[in-house]
């Protein structure tokens, strides 16, 4: 459990040193005291659930790898558009081996038309 704080204390101030952004004016900007966001950074406090999520939210990453369960820094999706695309998800994840090359391939064409139609707009503008 302490290596799960430890990463979310040295990720919490990473992040923030990275975005190059003083305890004062992310707590001023989070409405949260400097105090409590130094406490996180240090690991001797833990942020609630809806501050963790708020301190995701800000950084564009997901709370997993906020708590260290992934090194992949940017989520695919804000949340506000999870809820949108979950449907989704599901149906991809109960695809076959087969049918999810398929998909892959058919996404390359859908990438390479979008890409086509965004050159004939810049022209036309």
């Amino acid at each position: 459990m302490s290596h799960r704080r430890n990463q979310l204390s040295y990720r919490l101030k990473l992040l923030r040193e990275e975005k190059g952004i003083s305890q004062y004016k992310l707590a001023e900007h989070l409405n949260l005291s400097r105090g409590l966001l130094s406490n996180y950074e240090q690991g001797s406090r833990e942020p609630d659930y809806d501050t963790l999520i708020l301190l995701a939210d800000y950084y564009e990453v997901s709370t997993d790898y906020l708590l260290g369960i992934t090194n992949v820094k940017k989520r695919w999706l804000d949340s506000r558009k999870q809820s949108k695309y979950e449907k989704i998800m599901q149906d991809i994840g109960n695809l076959s081996d087969q049918s999810i090359v398929e998909l892959k391939q058919y996404l390359e064409l859908l990438k390479m038309r979008d890409a086509i139609n965004q050159k004939g707009e810049t022209k036309s503008s």
